[in-house]
């Protein structure tokens, strides 16, 4: 049995809903993605502040999951195969954002450049939904696409008027971050891995031959 299996939970609740009210196969997988988002969202709500407590990077991690979830709503973005990758990707992620929130300095230059990479992918790319929930009419990508710009302009403005420089720097970090995922990366980067994988596995083999 896997560590955390969201999905198994997710899909044991959801099948006993549908046995119980009737509900068809199309309403039944409904349930169970968004039961498998709740679930989740909860143990990343109890986990992931301890561990940016432990690390000693609590506000500004926090600052930097909070930036990346209200303009993830709207931009969607990558989605790693299981929750557990998931969970500890997002933490290694967030730790070394507040970390380096609270050390380093960005320029009104870095600073420019970085919000106006970051509004030329969402203008692109956004929104990413993901396989399980696509959305369905071009309305709606117009609605999500403009509510992601809204967002982004608005964090941006919060960024540019606050006085502490940490939290600037987990808002515009947290910012690049998450639109970096809309742009593909996340699958070259994993066919890299999974190739580096498979050439230590040959190089074993071929020892112990």
């Amino acid at each position: 049995m896997n560590l955390i299996s969201i999905h198994s939970i997710a899909t044991n609740l959801s099948n006993a809903i549908a046995r119980e009210f009737n509900y068809d196969n199309v309403k039944r997988a409904k349930i169970n993605y968004g039961l498998e988002a709740f679930i989740g969202a909860i143990i990343k709500t109890l986990f992931l502040p301890v561990v940016f407590w432990g690390f000693g990077v609590f506000k500004q991690s926090l600052i930097a999951l909070i930036t990346s979830a209200i303009l993830r709503y709207a931009s969607g973005g990558m989605h790693l195969k299981t929750f557990i990758g998931c969970l500890f990707v997002s933490a290694a992620v967030l730790v070394s954002a507040g970390m380096l929130a609270k050390v380093i300095i960005i320029n009104d230059y870095v600073y420019y450049i970085l919000n106006f990479i970051s509004f030329l992918i969402i203008i692109v790319k956004s929104p990413v939904d993901p396989p399980e929930k696509p959305i369905k009419t071009m309305q709606k990508r117009y609605v999500m696409k403009f509510l992601s710009v809204l967002i982004l302009l608005s964090l941006i403005y919060i960024s540019s008027i606050t006085t502490e420089n940490d939290v600037k720097n987990s808002i515009v970090l947290a910012i690049y971050i998450q639109t970096l995922t809309l742009t593909g990366w996340d699958k070259t980067f994993y066919k890299y891995i999974n190739r580096f994988k498979l050439n230590r596995l040959s190089a074993l083999d071929g020892r112990n031959h």
